[in-house]
């Protein structure tokens, strides 16, 4: 049920705009911070000169900021200023700053006000429109296209800003000027290209608004540009730059979500010899994948007429052309695993298994009704293959090192199924995560009755399902946990309380530590437990697990107090999904918000990483100390002195990264890689790590059921679950599309039940798609009403409804 709908950025351009979004001061600029701003009669001039570093904190502005200076008067305030800045703009980059940080502040206050509109209103159409129209202006202007750092910052930040305010119309002529200055030269400005990618941005944040596609189809024009764009720049194929063709093609697919029909037409005419133009296996394939995940989502009957389940199909075995079948249950396939890879594969998956069986006492016997007898895996060459295919192919999410689809294992036809990459193309195996993911296969094969969601029906599960394979992975050597239990300690309760919207070291780590207690202290209380969960009896696991976690917590941190002291030093044990085989045995995890201190002799590195979930505002690492230290970081590759995506190099051993948020005010989830590198020996520096997480706030839903009519949109705010009922007047095939109605990421799926309401163990059709764009078709044999359960497992968020018959 995982389907990305966002655009595809690849990993050498993320890394880029890693590097052009840090801050290397030690502190930031307090007076730039949002809460001294509020406070200052001259805010606006330090905005202007502001340090990147203060960005966090606009955008993680209180709620009273709606009535403050991220009020309408005074928004208005920082527009006449930055109308005045673009007005004069000359491509110097002193102005470019300037007019970077307005926008950003600009961009920060419609993010902070849309989360609070319900308290305190929102931004007038008409600011929202000026704001787009002097984007427009500088958009416009010679000065846009200049490829300095700071002028790119500025292009970039005002481009961005029409989605922002969500007035693409304003400023779609000037943003597709702006993308016809594509060429061999810019294209290897990284940031420069990714400036350019905020059109396709700005229109994947204008689905499922009517005066977007109403614009776009009284301007045909802006669909011959973007094929015509996509004709002429063929040559950027296989270059770091492929994304923005691939964008092109992909958001203007996106259009087929448009009700009008002429519109809609002129799309699939364009989709249409794209897929004529780039064939499967050849370098325009990548092309063909965005125009047919288009169709096949928002036009799937044209998918079928066009036969692209069938190519597809194809699609997967060219480029999945290896299979192994295991002696057990696992059938590896793969890109480009030789046959004693393949071996050695399953060779690491049945001593994976024999332990499992070992641990849990499970006499290998899977739970009733699991028909799971298989489970592939799959295993693309490097994540760009991953990013590339995986996805569409098999609907999981890419920005992950793995994930497991266990689907419905109660259906024998069922395929569970493992995607994953190597992190390395040499002799060496190099699959990331490979034994954690199978250990959530054999989990749910023989201790968890059910389906995924059947397991986290009734809470107080996660600790267990992620603490268990991070214990099977480490056993008792996880030296990454063990750090925690003196910087963030916890109780039993709490991390039995755990769940998925919490913090990647509660999840993981804490929940390694309360499995091992578990397991280890208390092995009678922890196969009770497996008892319930064998059975299917979820509400029972739940209510014993609370009960234990009371139970336990006083012995619980005497043990924590030993694990700390027996345990600590011994890092060798971090053996986490290590990038490459040689650096495997010196890499080690560093728990976020922790400090540790370091020698060296001159050349020596130290290597660690840390792990950001998806809630972070805020990311630093600093160093302190004596001698001559120098800090190297990289976003998802290994940094060393010698390779790295930036450093904050000075004399001395005071250094400091900040990492700076995405658009949305979250940092860039995923693994941050650092090298602390002697360039004179030191005798003691220490590191820190620091981070600020948000978790989103859960308001309770309406549930009081909706009625609906055909051909008639309607928008509703989905938190967890909400109903709405349709009448059909006679026999007729019912068409239901559901889009997400906001920019924020959100997940609702749409259970239909034709004679009472539907839930997602019981419906009859269902769309379960990995973001909120759903679209379902189904027969209805008599007039009467039709029931539609809309549901949010985990992000919920507004959404469009409009049903047709």
């Amino acid at each position: 049920m995982k389907h990305n709908q966002r655009l595809f950025i690849p990993q050498k351009i993320a890394s880029a705009l890693l590097l052009a979004g840090l801050s290397f001061n030690a502190l930031a600029a307090p007076e730039c911070e949002y809460e001294l701003l509020s406070r200052s009669s001259d805010w606006v001039e330090q905005v202007k000169v502001a340090d990147s570093s203060c960005y966090s904190s606009w955008f993680n502005a209180p709620e009273d900021a709606a009535i403050g200076i991220y009020s309408e008067t005074s928004i208005k305030q920082v527009q006449r200023v930055l109308l005045d800045e673009v007005t004069q703009y000359d491509g110097d980059e002193q102005q470019a700053k300037r007019i970077a940080n307005l926008s950003e502040l600009i961009k920060a206050a419609y993010f902070a006000r849309y989360s609070t509109q319900s308290n305190y209103g929102y931004y007038s159409e008409q600011l929202s429109r000026e704001l787009a129209q002097i984007s427009a202006r500088f958009l416009s202007s010679q000065y846009a296209q200049s490829t300095g750092r700071e002028q790119v910052r500025a292009m970039s930040a005002m481009s961005i800003m029409v989605d922002s305010v969500k007035q693409l119309p304003s400023a779609m002529p000037a943003m597709l000027d702006l993308l016809e200055s594509f060429n061999r030269q810019n294209s290897q400005q990284l940031q420069y290209v990714d400036g350019l990618n905020n059109l396709f941005r700005a229109m994947n944040g204008h689905v499922a608004r009517d005066y977007f596609y109403a614009d776009v189809a009284a301007h045909q024009e802006y669909l011959v540009r973007l094929e015509t764009f996509v004709d002429q720049n063929r040559w950027a194929l296989g270059t770091d730059a492929e994304f923005l063709i691939y964008n092109a093609v992909r958001e203007s697919g996106r259009l087929l979500a448009s009700r009008d029909e002429k519109l809609r037409s002129q799309v699939m005419a364009f989709m249409k010899r794209t897929l004529a133009r780039n064939a499967i296996g050849t370098e325009g394939e990548r092309l063909w994948i965005a125009a047919a995940e288009m169709i096949l989502f928002y036009a799937p009957e044209e998918g079928k007429k066009l036969k692209l389940e069938q190519s597809k199909s194809k699609l997967e075995l060219s480029v999945l052309p290896y299979r192994y079948q295991c002696q057990g249950a696992a059938i590896i396939r793969s890109q480009n695993l030789s046959e004693q890879q393949s071996e050695k594969a399953c060779e690491v998956l049945s001593a994976v298994e024999a332990d499992f069986h070992q641990v849990v006492n499970s006499g290998w016997a899977p739970v009733n009704d699991d028909h799971n007898d298989n489970v592939e895996v799959v295993v693309w060459k490097d994540n760009d293959a991953y990013v590339a295919y995986s996805h569409f192919l098999f609907g999981n999410s890419t920005d992950n090192g793995g994930q497991y689809l266990e689907g419905d294992p109660s259906k024998p036809e069922n395929v569970a199924r493992f995607l994953a990459y190597r992190y390395d193309a040499g002799d060496e195996l190099a699959i990331l995560n490979l034994e954690h993911e199978y250990i959530h296969y054999l989990d749910g094969r023989f201790n968890l009755y059910g389906d995924f969601s059947d397991t986290l029906s009734s809470g107080h599960m996660v600790w267990w399902l992620e603490g268990f394979a991070e214990y099977m992975h480490y056993r008792q050597d996880y030296q990454a946990a063990v750090d925690l239990i003196e910087h963030q300690p916890m109780s039993l309760s709490e991390v039995i309380e755990t769940t998925y919207e919490d913090d990647t070291n509660r999840i993981y780590r804490w929940g390694y530590l309360g499995v091992r207690f578990m397991l280890e202290e208390h092995p009678q209380h922890m196969a009770r437990l497996l008892e319930f969960a064998r059975k299917g009896d979820y509400a029972t696991w739940s209510e014993q697990a609370k009960r234990l976690g009371v139970e336990f917590n006083s012995e619980f941190a005497l043990w924590l107090e030993t694990v700390s002291s027996t345990d600590s030093g011994s890092h060798n044990g971090d053996r986490e999904s290590d990038p490459s085989p040689q650096d495997s045995a010196k890499i080690v995890s560093f728990g976020a918000n922790h400090a540790q201190d370091y020698s060296a002799n001159a050349y020596e590195e130290h290597l660690f990483y840390i792990d950001i979930p998806s809630e972070v505002t805020e990311f630093s690492v600093s160093i302190e100390g004596d001698g001559d230290a120098d800090l190297y970081a990289s976003y998802q590759s290994v940094a060393h002195y010698y390779e790295y995506q930036l450093s904050d190099f000075q004399r001395g051993s005071n250094e400091a990264i900040k990492i700076q948020p995405q658009e949305n005010g979250y940092i860039a989830p995923g693994r941050y890689y650092f090298s602390l590198t002697a360039r004179e020996s030191f005798e003691s520096v220490r590191v820190t790590s620091k981070t600020v997480t948000r978790s989103p706030n859960i308001e309770q839903d309406d549930l009081t059921p909706k009625l609906m009519s055909a051909n008639e949109p309607m928008q509703l705010k989905v938190k967890q679950t909400r109903y709405v009922g349709m009448y059909v007047e006679r026999p007729a095939t019912v068409r239901l599309w559901i889009t997400a109605a906001d920019e924020i990421p959100s997940n609702v799926d749409v259970f239909v039940g034709q004679h009472s309401w539907a839930t997602r163990e019981s419906f009859d059709v269902s769309g379960q798609q990995s973001d909120s764009n759903e679209f379902v078709q189904f027969e209805v044999e008599e007039a009467g009403y039709v029931h539609f359960t809309l549901s949010a497992e985990q992000q919920g968020g507004e959404v469009e409804l409009y049903a047709t018959y």
